[in-house]
């Protein structure tokens, strides 16, 4: 394998002859197809939401690139005949993307700080309107004082109505500015809270499948036990695992496990599809689901639902036309009133190891182990 870059041929101080050995050499090559690989996985659209689906098959290209030389097109490399990579593409590439994220990053908080700007600006407006309003009655009050003081019966009438009527007009002209004011800055602040809704939502969410990350998945156990306790209602714990999966990997590649992750999310998303059921990448090629009102005996109809979508599932990657031999190990439990997260994990985790003990492609189930009294 040739590991040479055309443009960086004459540069030999770059490398000592100490460190660049072969081991080395193939260590930092697949370090580098890993960091590019998670750039697409783990990055968030600047755009729009083709952004993120875009970049991730482009990083797989250049991650192919930086493996084998294969080409992209897309950036004016062609496939070498001696599999010289282009180094500085790739650098360029690494380089403008995280350059264009930080810009897209940049500018949000700028949006951000021009909305606290606002409100700031708009509380010193209704303070200075207020002192406006308090200089223009002490004027009318003077007014009313002064015709008093020259005992002119018309006089005092006349100025009297005068007041009542421009005190009347100013406190009416500073409520229409108020709710006006208020209307605008409430309409500031609701997109300033759906965005900020928005980004948590994506922050949560795992960029591959779409199912909800580890992360979210400890709060939402955490939750679903907390309202076990409170409301009684059976909750039921289902852990996935893929049959096989690192074979997909080692004999089709990464392209063909990750299309494969995506449609174990799409299947998840079809069979799991009640407003409260929880869909998690757990890890790896690993998932949890959290069915919220929903008995062990409930869930069976559901995990074979799921099941048969997974064993419908075509790698495009592969051969669209044959089937992509995938199972799944499932194990499920219930929770009980005395259960932890980890006791509960820990259950699931058993019935999971169980199905894979015999045979694989199953689901088995673990009772709660209820001590009497």
């Amino acid at each position: 394998m040739i590991f040479a870059d055309k443009s960086l041929n004459s540069d030999k101080t770059a490398y000592d002859e100490a460190v660049a050995t072969p081991d080395n050499r193939d260590g930092a090559i697949d370090t580098l197809v890993s960091i590019i690989r998670a750039m697409g996985d783990l990055s968030f659209p600047i755009d729009d939401e083709a952004d993120t689906e875009m970049l991730r098959g482009l990083c797989e290209k250049f991650a192919r690139h930086v493996e084998n030389g294969a080409p992209v097109p897309s950036h004016d490399i062609a496939q070498d005949s001696e599999g010289l990579r282009q180094w500085a593409n790739v650098r360029r590439f690494y380089i403008d993307r995280r350059g264009n994220e930080q810009a897209f990053v940049n500018d949000r908080i700028s949006n951000y700080r021009d909305i606290v700007q606002d409100l700031v600006a708009g509380l010193k407006t209704v303070g200075q309107r207020d002192q406006d309003t308090e200089t223009g009655i002490r004027e009318h009050l003077g007014a009313v004082e002064e015709a008093v003081a020259s005992g002119n019966i018309d006089e005092i009438r006349s100025v009297v109505s005068d007041t009542i009527y421009n005190v009347a007009d100013i406190f009416a002209k500073q409520k229409s500015e108020y709710e006006t004011q208020i209307d605008e800055l409430n309409t500031r602040m609701s997109c300033l809270r759906e965005d900020l809704v928005q980004a948590k939502e994506e922050m949560q969410r795992d960029a591959l499948t779409q199912a909800y990350n580890r992360g979210a998945f400890d709060g939402a156990i955490t939750r679903a036990l907390n309202m076990h306790f409170i409301l009684d209602q059976p909750v039921t714990l289902v852990l996935i695992d893929l049959d096989e999966f690192k074979a997909i990997n080692d004999n089709h590649g990464h392209a063909a496990g990750d299309e494969l992750l995506r449609k174990i999310g799409e299947c998840l998303a079809r069979s799991f599809i009640r407003k409260g059921d929880f869909v998690a990448r757990y890890g790896g090629d690993e998932f949890a689901v959290i069915l919220s009102d929903t008995s062990a005996t409930h869930a069976q109809p559901l995990l074979d639902r799921f099941m048969q979508a997974v064993a419908s599932i075509r790698l495009d990657s592969v051969n669209p036309e044959l089937p992509a031999s995938i199972g799944c190990s499932i194990g499920f439990t219930e929770l009980h009133a005395k259960d932890t997260a980890t006791s509960a994990i820990n259950r699931a985790d058993t019935a999971l190891y169980d199905a894979k003990s015999a045979g694989r492609n199953q689901y088995k189930f673990a009772a709660p182990e209820i001590a009497p009294g």
